[in-house]
């Protein structure tokens, strides 16, 4: 299969790889949209991992269930998130899934730039969704930074009335929100 593979901001190249194999409690899904979030162009970040396929905004339809998944069926449209928590820490259980060890741990496999992504058991359970035909997959790739968004809402307790103070790093987002915003650019 085809996977775009990161070496650096200025290398990422078409590469062919294996399409991975799944087990029985796992899924494989064809790629059909990936989002490119502003941690995938954080080359501090991203080199030391290198070569590596990014992108984890992805939507997709499922092409292969494992023989004990019985939630999905070969041609689902999903959105899969790539981190997901154990929901029994500490944490999860005070409602910080954000901390916990497990989210930090998980991840499709190989990435949301490759064709066909292997979706792990932790993430078949609690990670994927269900994309609704009336939401088209490059709009579907935008569950996970508006979760995001939410997440940050709920937690800053933000009410009606208020004001806020958006700080944008990159544009991407600032087109399609314009009339409801006034950012900051840097």
């Amino acid at each position: 299969m085809k996977c775009a593979m990161y070496y650096n901001n200025r290398d990422i190249r078409l590469e062919e790889i294996p399409v991975p194999k799944i087990k029985a409690d796992e899924l494989l899904v064809k790629m059909h949209a990936c989002g490119i979030c502003g941690s995938d162009v954080l080359e501090w970040y991203r080199i030391k991992k290198a070569p590596i396929v990014l992108g984890h905004e992805m939507t997709g339809e499922i092409v292969e269930v494992g023989k004990n998944v019985n939630k999905y069926k070969v041609g689902d449209r999903v959105f899969v998130s790539h981190h997901v928590p154990c929901n029994t820490c500490h944490y999860c259980l005070s409602g910080h899934y954000t901390v916990c060890d497990t989210l930090r741990k998980t991840n499709f496999d190989p990435g949301g730039f490759a064709e066909f992504i292997r979706i792990p058991e932790i993430n078949v359970d609690r990670g994927v969704f269900p994309l609704p035909d009336e939401i088209s997959y490059e709009e579907g790739t935008f569950i996970e930074p508006l979760a995001c968004v939410l997440r940050g809402q709920k937690t800053t307790h933000l009410q009606p009335g208020q004001t806020v103070f958006i700080i944008f790093r990159d544009c991407s987002m600032l087109n399609w929100q314009r009339p409801q915003v006034q950012a900051l650019w840097w």
